[in-house]
């Protein structure tokens, strides 16, 4: 069959990416023996006439549309998608009547990516469509193409989402045991490279920890499910050598864990002796000397912590698996193994207080990292222990629709006194990037300097406090931080 893939995201900021997940059904789909197209619309000039061209010309039996995010995460510059989607869905559905004269035709449009599986029900009313795939695609798309091309029931795919006139079901949810490389030949690997400055790898899916706002151990299972470490390296090779591309970024939930399974991936690139520059998400929980040693031996840059939160009641009140001691140890093994660090902080969740704001930005200070990215306020996603706290908070109502983003900010602070005091600290330190202030995240700026050949997620850029030291922070030795970059 002839099936065409399409990637929806425009977005750029803070750089585009590669939407491997589309690589990855295309090389289940070629091995079927379909012949696939993938048509990326991130840099597409004009949507409408790509749409409108690549579906006359490769007149697809089946249609894919991929759904990276529903919106941007970011509060309060929120920015809602699916306006956009839906005026993609209803070209996709014009186009392809008319290509037939006219003639109502049935191309199924199945929605698929990890922005329509925390929201299956309300992506299917509001954009109109009948079927969507949630989590993983490689089995259940595939196997809906199966079927389709042999006239065969669909409808108990696992992870199938569908409405039947206005019921709206969902088949339980299958993991795939094991997954190997995607298939690159389809992506404009150069042109990511250039703008966003990396390309994107994938190690393992599956997150054990129990964040209370987070949506992987849902999208991704709970149980992590290593790639073969050879087929990972082969990845890399490939991208040096077959598209020159120098600086990768492992977009793994948590690169470190396991250890033994990172630090075999470290040794492969090493091995095979790759020049190749990477970053990487890390958790400071378990995080080792040795792997950071390992890490910068292979080409490791630069580590960003998913820290959430340096005061110990709001790691507490988060679900995190560590505590300040243990973001203060691995700041001091990244120091000393010779690796920037960048750390992500959402502010506002439960517990948050003026206290627990303060505790943090003086511990972010003392520990001097290259980079602070905060966030303020939480997204609520369903199928979360968030969506239950909101719930019983009365911060939304019961059966309240939170596909429009709906944000949790705690009320012993609110959001005024909240956005304010990140603000005024923001604005005082070199090294904190503020998304949903606008401090120091121009895309404009970005853009200048990818131009000027800069890798990598570009925070390594910022500048330090100037020297510092606190016994706090080096037991054994004090350091001066190079404020030249």
């Amino acid at each position: 069959m002839q099936i065409l893939l399409i990637s929806a995201n425009r977005e750029k900021t803070p750089y585009p990416v590669s939407p491997i997940g589309l690589a990855y059904i295309a090389s289940a789909l070629i091995k079927d023996n379909h012949d696939v197209e993938i048509l990326d619309l991130c840099f597409a000039e004009d949507v409408i006439s790509s749409l409108k061209q690549t579906i006359a010309r490769f007149k697809p039996d089946i249609i894919g549309l991929s759904i990276r995010n529903i919106d941007n995460l970011t509060y309060p510059k929120s920015v809602f998608y699916l306006p956009y989607i839906k005026s993609v869905v209803d070209e996709i559905k014009q186009t392809c009547l008319s290509r037939r004269d006219g003639r109502q035709v049935d191309i199924p449009l199945v929605m698929g990516g990890s922005g329509f599986s925390l929201f299956p029900e309300g992506v299917l009313r509001y954009t109109g469509l009948e079927f969507g795939i949630v989590g993983e695609g490689e089995n259940g798309f595939c196997e809906f193409v199966k079927r389709q091309e042999r006239n065969k029931w669909v409808y108990d795919i696992p992870n199938l989402a569908y409405l039947k006139g206005d019921r709206f079901i969902q088949n339980p949810i299958a993991f795939t045991s094991g997954f190997s490389k995607p298939d690159r030949l389809f992506l404009d690997n150069e042109r990511y490279f250039q703008f966003g400055g990396m390309a994107n790898i994938q190690t393992k899916r599956g997150c054990p920890f129990k964040c209370i706002y987070c949506t992987y151990p849902y999208l991704d299972g709970s149980r992590i499910r290593c790639r073969d470490v050879d087929d990972i390296v082969d990845e890399v090779e490939e991208l040096v050598n077959k598209y020159g591309i120098d600086y990768i970024f492992f977009v793994d939930d948590i690169f470190n864990q396991p250890v033994g399974h990172a630090m075999d991936i470290c040794r492969g690139i090493i091995k095979r002796g790759l020049k190749i520059n990477w970053t990487c998400f890390a958790t400071p929980k378990g995080m080792t000397p040795e792997l950071l040693s390992l890490m910068k031996d292979a080409g490791c840059m630069g580590v960003e912590f998913g820290t959430d939160a340096a005061s110990a009641e709001t790691l507490r009140s988060m679900g995190k698996s560590f505590t300040p001691d243990d973001v203060r140890r691995v700041s001091i093994m990244c120091d000393d193994a010779g690796l920037e660090a960048a750390h992500y902080l959402i502010f506002g969740g439960p517990g948050e207080t003026e206290k627990t704001l303060e505790e943090s930005f003086a511990f972010m200070d003392e520990n001097n990292p290259r980079a602070v990215i905060a966030m303020t306020g939480l997204r609520i996603y369903p199928n979360t222990g968030l969506e239950k706290m909101s719930l019983a908070q009365g911060v939304i109502k019961n059966g309240e629709d939170i596909l429009h983003p709906h944000f949790y900010i705690s009320p012993a602070i609110g959001e005024e006194r909240l956005l304010s005091m990140v603000k005024d600290h923001a604005i005082s330190q070199p090294n904190w990037i503020v998304p949903g202030l606008d401090i120091r995240n121009s895309e404009e700026t970005m853009t200048v300097l990818r131009k000027f050949g800069n890798r990598g997620p570009l925070w390594n850029m910022l500048k330090k406090n100037v020297k510092y030291q606190s016994s706090n922070v080096k037991t054994s030795k004090s350091k001066d931080y190079d404020v030249s970059k």
